[in-house]
């Protein structure tokens, strides 16, 4: 199974090679690329699907993955409906470089309580070539937002997200240009920036600018991290409205980890709470103590302590997603 977005970047040192005069200079030459970048990541134009349609979409995707050869058959995009369109729906994204399999069992969870679930595969990734996420472009990931939200439209009444790292950054993204499809929305240790133990604060520009816009040769991680493909998330995060206005959310949650060293953990709170607080909706946030083991993976059922405690998280998890108040674990 692919581990997915485990975020380790001590050992990039481009940054510490390139001059503030080199940066700025990159950021002119890039301003059309920039600019269009921003038109795809600042306005969404989002029609509701009925439950037929929705479904249609959906099945062409699938064919369409099962017909490759190079996608592995675990991180094909998939579905969990009880046949026709129910009172609630959730679309869950997973995270840079991951895989959709991630989410069988919390879908489970969410589907045994009447949620029709649709889970689709992130463009670019899944593939046996692991790397190809690298290729990710941000009008892959401004049209797969798009046409996710369309899709999980048809799938039920009253919507909502779960996104883990770089899909709680979409997640975000969708939340506040969703065309107010989306009520609720729980974010699994979101991806906005790396912590700054794996890339400290001033490298940030490099990543954004000279790896987000392809201007530097693509490198990864230690862990198979793209930096081009880090750098695109950072551009979502750039295209946050600045107000975080999110029409027709009523419920946000975001969970993080003590044992989490991969993401800032002071954003991936207080970006989740200040859109709670913009929107006049309900917030919550619930850390995961460092005793139980679980790290930034905090969807997989297989990975450190959620081997041990999956159930429990997932539980809470819902529990979280509906706005109840919750006991810890």
């Amino acid at each position: 199974m692919i581990k997915p977005d485990y975020i380790s970047l001590k050992s990039w040192v481009v940054a510490g090679l390139l001059s503030v005069t080199g940066l700025v200079a990159a950021t002119t030459f890039l301003a059309p690329s920039q600019a269009a970048a921003s038109n795809d990541l600042r306005s969404a134009t989002i029609s509701r699907k009925n439950y037929n349609e929705a479904m249609s979409s959906i099945d062409q995707q699938i064919k369409q993955e099962e017909s490759d050869s190079s996608i592995r058959p675990e991180c094909r995009t998939y579905t969990k409906t009880h046949g026709k369109r129910a009172a609630k729906a959730v679309l869950m994204i997973h995270g840079i470089s991951g895989c959709s399999n991630v989410y069988q069992k919390l879908a489970d969870e969410f589907y045994n309580q009447g949620y029709n679930v649709y889970v689709p595969r992130v463009p670019k990734h899944g593939y046996t070539d692991n790397k190809r996420h690298g290729e990710i472009s941000t009008k892959d990931i401004a049209s797969f937002m798009k046409t996710s939200a369309q899709q999980v439209s048809g799938l039920g009444d009253e919507l909502g997200i779960v996104g883990h790292s770089g899909g709680g950054d979409m997640a975000t993204w969708l939340a506040q240009y969703g065309n107010g499809f989306f009520t609720n929305v729980l974010l699994l240790a979101p991806f906005y920036e790396p912590a700054a133990s794996q890339a400290p604060k001033w490298q940030l520009p490099v990543l954004r600018t000279l790896y987000g816009y392809n201007i530097l040769p693509d490198k990864f991680s230690p862990s198979g991290l793209s930096y081009r493909a880090l750098g695109k998330y950072l551009i979502v995060k750039e295209n946050f409205k600045k107000n975080l206005a999110a029409p027709g959310l009523k419920r946000v949650a975001t969970v993080t980890s003590e044992n989490d060293d991969a993401v800032d953990n002071g954003l991936a709170v207080s970006i989740p709470q200040r859109m709670a607080q913009a929107n006049n909706a309900s917030f919550q946030h619930y850390n995961l103590p460092k005793r139980l083991n679980i790290g930034h993976n905090m969807v997989d059922p297989t990975d450190g302590g959620m081997a041990t405690y999956h159930q429990a998280v997932y539980t809470q998890y819902l529990n979280l997603y509906e706005g109840r108040q919750t006991a810890g674990i």
